[in-house]
């Protein structure tokens, strides 16, 4: 007798519930871009490089699926996908924030259980703003070593007990004579196409080839690769190059000490309604980066190649065409080209009254003065920055226009002592000495 619907249904359900159980269980880690909490553009180039290592440590886990953004908004909004998974599976979330405070950069990690928002474990890590590297590879092991305890094992496959077959190989040996033979032949044809040549260059026919100095071929023998080499031997500038690269240091030299242009306006200053006693004053200051540099750039460097998409231009050079100054390497490498402008506005004696660091380090805007007003603010964005590798070096400008506006409240009678606004870059590196006395 068949059975009935409803026991169909109930079959069905068993051997779909069967099947489910049957699967092995994965982690589904759902890994957010690295929130910039201070949205500072200066480092904002760090976000992607923190995501992609963290991606690499743990994309070749066993058990363990990456999930992005887009996946985690889908099943947040329908909750119920989660029971589709094979049973015993786990959904994590991994949040990243990072911040730079002076030389150094920030960051913590959040590891939180997505079925019932609880938190499976917090991180921080800290590491020199110039050391990168170092700091991306730090989260990647971070980010792995909290995880793996939350990845289930997998079944392991069973070895059989018994050798694999394999079919036997006949040797087929060749007889002695055959061989001899073999080399007979090869040598007569060698020792005839030496005679050949002699006879050639004796009658004029062919031009007896020079010695020529070996050259530092690798050599292949049973899986490794060799090379003689001399520990001597040293990879020097090219000489050739020497007048492309006094143009390069002369540009250089600008870019990294003084590329911008910096223009004052009149100060602004509004009266308030509701109390005389204080006013409003706006100081407004435009900053871009010097014209001459960037028609030197385009029409004097013979660089190696340009990218130019709207204001921003990338300008490629190579060690084909340019010997790298160590000077100027050595400055990029570390970060010690990176300047901050320093708005000073004193009274008719020359006195500073107020002070304003343009930055966007939380560490200064956590400062305050008993002997001014001391306004830190984050308006002014660098407008060029550099790479450069072993091989090649870019650097990127942005034709735009800063315009600032710097705003202060003050009583009447400290705005009739105002006489005179001072810009200054600072290196971020002496910002401190700098700032200290006048605080």
């Amino acid at each position: 007798m068949k059975p009935n619907l409803p026991m169909r249904k109930i079959l069905s359900i068993i051997i779909f519930i069967s099947i489910l159980s049957a699967r092995s269980p994965y982690t589904y880690v759902y890994l957010l871009p690295f929130e910039n909490i201070q949205n500072d553009p200066a480092v904002e180039w760090i976000a992607g490089g923190l995501t992609d290592m963290v991606h690499q440590e743990l994309k070749n886990h066993l058990g363990l699926r990456m999930k992005t953004k887009e996946d985690l908004e889908i099943i947040m909004n329908d909750r119920s996908l989660m029971m589709n998974q094979p049973r015993g599976s786990r959904n994590v979330l991994i949040l990243g924030k990072f911040n730079r405070q002076l030389d150094k950069v920030h960051v913590s990690i959040q590891m939180v259980d997505v079925a019932t928002w609880e938190e499976l474990g917090v991180r921080k890590i800290m590491e020199v703003y110039t050391q990168i590297p170092s700091l991306n590879k730090a989260v990647g092991t971070t980010v792995n070593q909290m995880i793996t305890p939350y990845i289930p094992s997998q079944p392991v496959a069973k070895v059989s007990p018994f050798p694999a077959f394999s079919e036997p190989k006949v040797e087929v040996k060749r007889h002695s004579v055959s061989l001899e033979s073999e080399k007979v032949v090869s040598n007569l044809d060698q020792q005839i196409a030496e005679l050949e040549a002699s006879m050639d260059v004796l009658l004029g026919a062919r031009v007896r080839k020079k010695d020529q100095p070996k050259k530092e071929v690798p050599r292949f023998d049973a899986g490794e690769w060799t090379m003689d080499f001399d520990v001597d031997r040293k990879l020097e500038d090219n000489p050739e190059n020497a007048a492309n690269t006094q143009m390069l240091s002369a540009v250089l030299d600008q870019l990294l000490t003084n590329p911008y242009d910096v223009e004052l306006q009149r100060p602004e200053f509004e009266y308030h309604k509701d109390d005389e006693l204080y006013m409003t004053v706006r100081f407004p200051v435009i900053y871009k980066l010097k014209d001459k540099i960037i028609k030197d750039m385009l029409g004097t460097l013979p660089y190696t190649g340009l990218e130019q998409n709207g204001t921003l231009s990338i300008f490629y050079f190579d060690k084909n065409s340019f010997n790298f100054p160590k000077k100027h390497v050595e400055l990029i490498k570390s970060g010690a080209f990176r300047i901050i402008p320093v708005i000073r506005i004193l009274d008719q004696n020359r006195n500073t009254l107020i002070v304003v660091a343009d930055t966007p380090d939380s560490y200064w805007h956590t400062k305050t003065s008993n002997k001014v007003l001391y306004v830190p603010q984050h308006q002014f964005s660098p407008l060029i920055d550099f790479a450069i590798g072993g091989w090649s070096m870019q650097v990127a400008m942005e034709t735009v226009e800063i315009q600032a506006v710097y705003e202060f409240i003050l009583p009447v009678a400290d705005v009739e002592s105002l006489s005179n606004v001072s810009v200054k870059f600072v290196n971020e590196n002496e910002l401190k000495s700098f700032l200290d006395p006048l605080l």
